[in-house]
């Protein structure tokens, strides 16, 4: 009996292993008939150094894409500029597509895919073979687009991604390199905010940039090399609208900034700018003499909404110590004459420990216990008097409290400081109003009171010396 129960246990065991042989069979068998329908099908199969041309057609018009030397060049049409890089990115695209899967052998209406009025993308390689493949819509999930190749009705689905290259249109393959400068190139600029100048300013031979209106000054060279570095590399971010029917809806019709630039290589451009599309990223722009609407990034435009007391340069006036000759300052009633030498050797080095300074015709060069000159001390904290504010309307009269007489080598210049309020002076250059002020009093080193802290130092130090 238990020989018999066994045997029949052994007969049940075997039948369970047969049956789970068959179903295993039959699961493997339906993946497999699965596999070979969803198989990867290539309706192109190129490296792009086999093809020769793409033309692609859709509702932007026809694009006709060629090689030339070692680049890519759009040969239809040619009214923007393009970027040759993204030319290569839809041909690599167009010359290896891979279709996810079949959805129709034999489609009898196309219509339902689109395909019924196709867009195209026509392949030429180099041995004279043509490919055309058809795109029509977007899949209901969004994550490809129905295509054929022309005269079959087979109908597949592509990747969206290689399906927005087939579809490129003139967005897509255009430059977003505004200007095709670098910032040295740059001649003049004028900044104007909300329809009024806030500068204009022009470079020189030696490339120093002065501040011509609406002061007359040096340009702070930090905040200039600012601007002209983000004016050059201005990219556009999103291309908006070729023909606005209002440039209001975008801030254009009355640009909240404008920069208008001379540079050498493209001439007098104007950059206009609108109202922000994403605060502190993006702002809606355009180019004068033309209507289209881009969007720049704005984060390198800092400065916006600088005011011009931190553009121009911050000191009432500034020279440097070799080119002057003799200084003459009045203040507090009394006058007193400066002369300095500074040594220059016969190939224009200069050498500090050679300088020598006279004050009243006392010699001025010595050192104090801490090793410094005294004079030149002074001397930094003359031509560190910086500006506080900007006040274009300001109309100087009366007498300067403080005058500055400057013999230079090139020239002379008489920097005056008269009473405005019992707050601030206006400066006057050479009899002409700056258009702005400094603080009569300031507790700073960089201002009225340091410097005649510094005065007040080197004379106690030359009246010390002469005992």
């Amino acid at each position: 009996m238990k020989l018999y129960r066994n045997a029949i246990i052994l007969l049940v065991v075997a039948a369970l292993l047969i049956g789970a042989y068959f179903v295993v069979k039959n699961v493997k068998a339906g993946q497999a008939d699965e596999d070979e329908e969803s198989k990867y099908e290539d309706l192109t199969d190129y490296t792009s150094d086999e093809i020769e041309s793409l033309t692609l057609e859709n509702d932007e018009g026809t694009f006709v894409i060629e090689r030339k030397d070692d680049d890519w060049i759009l040969s239809t049409p040619t009214d923007f500029k393009y970027d040759s890089s993204s030319l290569s990115t839809i041909v690599v695209n167009a010359a290896s597509v891979v279709a996810d899967k079949v959805v129709e052998e034999d489609a009898q209406d196309l219509s339902i895919y689109g395909l019924d009025d196709p867009a195209v993308a026509r392949l030429k390689t180099k041995d004279g073979t043509v490919i055309s493949i058809e795109i029509g819509d977007k899949t209901p999930t969004g994550g490809g687009y129905y295509v054929k190749l022309e005269g079959s009705s087979k109908v597949y689905v592509i990747g969206s991604l290689t399906g927005e290259k087939l579809l490129a249109g003139k967005n897509s393959m255009r430059s977003k390199e505004l200007f095709d400068i670098t910032s040295d190139k740059i001649t003049s600029l004028t900044m104007n905010r909300n329809g009024s100048n806030v500068f204009t300013a022009e470079k020189d031979d030696s490339s120093n940039w002065t501040i011509t209106s609406p002061i007359r000054g040096d340009a702070n060279t930090s905040a200039f090399s600012t601007m002209l570095e983000a004016l050059a590399n201005t990219t556009v971010n999103e291309f908006i609208d070729d023909k606005p029917a209002d440039l209001s809806q975008y801030g254009l019709d009355k640009p909240a900034y404008e920069f208008v630039f001379n540079a050498e290589g493209i001439g007098e451009v104007t950059l206009q700018m609108g109202q922000e599309k994403s605060k502190g990223s993006s702002i809606y722009a355009k180019l004068a003499g033309s209507d289209e609407v881009f969007t720049v990034d704005i984060s390198d435009y800092t400065f916006l909404d600088k005011p011009l007391k931190e553009i121009v340069n911050v000191f009432a006036y500034i020279v440097n110590i070799d080119q002057v000759k003799k200084i003459e300052l009045t203040m507090d009633g009394k006058t007193t004459n400066m002369t300095l030498d500074v040594y220059k050797d016969k190939e224009g080095k200069l050498d500090s420990d050679k300088d020598k300074f006279y004050v009243n015709g006392i010699d001025a060069s010595g050192r104090d216990e801490n090793d410094d000159q005294p004079f030149r001390k002074f001397y930094q904290a003359l031509i560190g008097i910086t500006i506080d504010e900007i006040d274009l309307e300001g109309k100087p009269e009366g007498n300067a409290d403080i005058t500055i007489d400057y013999t230079l080598s090139d020239g002379t210049m008489k920097v005056e400081f008269i009473p405005k309020d019992e707050n601030f002076y206006y400066v006057v250059r050479n009899g002409e109003y700056a258009g702005v002020l400094v603080k009569r009093k300031n507790k700073t080193d960089m201002g009225i009171d340091g410097m005649k802290q510094a005065y007040e130092y080197m004379m106690d130090f030359l009246s010390k010396q002469s005992k």
